[in-house]
């Protein structure tokens, strides 16, 4: 008697728990299925891989709705996203007026996510230009991270090989051989020899030993000082000549002398021009380098949290597996509006 009362309370607390659990399950699934919620629509021009459906949606890092389809767009070239907003979002129709959507990773399983924010200057211009009419309302979406930097390195390769270095390096020979022609052309060589003839000369002339010869006997002093003053006349033609022709081999080699100065000047410019270049590439580099790996840090260690969390459920529902059932639910999140 007390055996079959023992089976008839079991039985009765299954029953009462399967119904309960049945009645749970409806009532969850009818709220989701009554919940109708706003759509709205954005469109990536990139690859959404690792995005799929039901793929929570976050207004800076807060869930506001889930991805309910992923399709090609009618133009058969962008990728369009129907996002489905919860209904406490809706209602008020310029809440997402001035926001721009863009594609998120979690961790680094490659699960992606739509995050949405606020548009700010660097943004505005960025969301793809549409050819079609859409049938919900549109988030301007921008490229993300990943795409970005991958652009910024291809821009900065395509400027690198923009650069003319056959040209600078041919523009510098030119220079060199203009400046070797004009000094050739000079023949400053010609020119310092005959000076040092004309140097001699006047030493030659004003010998003391002559002098004193003159002083000695003023015939051959008078004749000595005519003798001098033609030679000092002949000398002063022949430096007027000298000067002239030096004059005359500047004037004809200024025009090679102002193009060899300015084309050094312009190769000086363009220099200084690429290495300021370099300068900014690599610190621009530098910059999103430390940013991807300051994202990477932060990622792992929600990886590692995530793992932490799981073991401990899995230890509980080892330890204690009524629980899963008849466990209290957490209290529900407020979310900041």
């Amino acid at each position: 008697m007390a055996s079959a009362r023992v089976n008839f309370s079991v039985g009765l607390f299954m029953t009462a728990g399967l119904i309960l659990a049945t009645l749970a399950i409806i009532w969850l699934g009818m709220t989701s299925f009554l919940s109708k919620g706003e759509l709205y629509v954005t469109y990536f021009d990139e690859s959404v891989q690792g995005l799929g459906v039901d793929s929570p949606v976050k207004y800076r890092g807060v869930p506001v709705g889930r991805v309910q389809a992923i399709r090609i767009a009618p133009d058969y070239h962008l990728i369009e996203v129907v996002i489905l907003v919860d209904d406490e979002h809706t209602g008020d129709e310029k809440r997402f007026a001035d926001t721009v959507a863009s594609l998120s990773n979690v961790g680094i399983t490659g699960a992606m996510f739509v995050e949405i924010d606020k548009q700010n200057a660097r943004s505005m211009n960025l969301s793809p230009k549409l050819t079609f009419t859409p049938e919900h309302t549109v988030i301007a979406s921008k490229p993300s991270e990943i795409k970005k930097l991958f652009r910024e390195i291809e821009e900065i390769a395509m400027k690198i090989q923009s650069i003319d270095f056959k040209g600078i390096s041919d523009q510098a020979l030119t220079v060199f051989a203009t400046a070797n022609k004009v000094m050739t052309d000079a023949q400053f060589g010609a020119i310092s020899a005959d000076i040092r003839t004309l140097l001699a000369s006047i030493n030659t002339a004003a010998n003391p030993k002559r002098l004193e010869s003159i002083a000695k006997n003023m015939d051959q002093t008078v004749i000595a000082s005519r003798t001098l003053m033609d030679r000092a006349t002949e000398d002063l033609t022949r430096m007027d000549a000298i000067l002239a022709q030096l004059q005359a081999t500047l004037d004809t080699n200024r025009p090679h002398i102002d193009t060899t100065l300015g084309a050094l000047a312009t190769t000086a410019l363009k220099a200084d021009a690429f290495m300021t270049q370099s300068h900014a590439t690599m610190f621009e580099m530098q910059a999103t380098i430390k940013e991807l790996q300051d994202r990477l840090a932060v990622t792992a260690e929600n990886l590692e949290q995530t793992s932490s969390n799981l073991n401990s459920l899995i230890t509980n529902a080892k330890d204690q597996p009524s629980l899963l059932i008849f466990g209290q639910p957490k209290p529900p999140r407020k979310v900041e509006e």
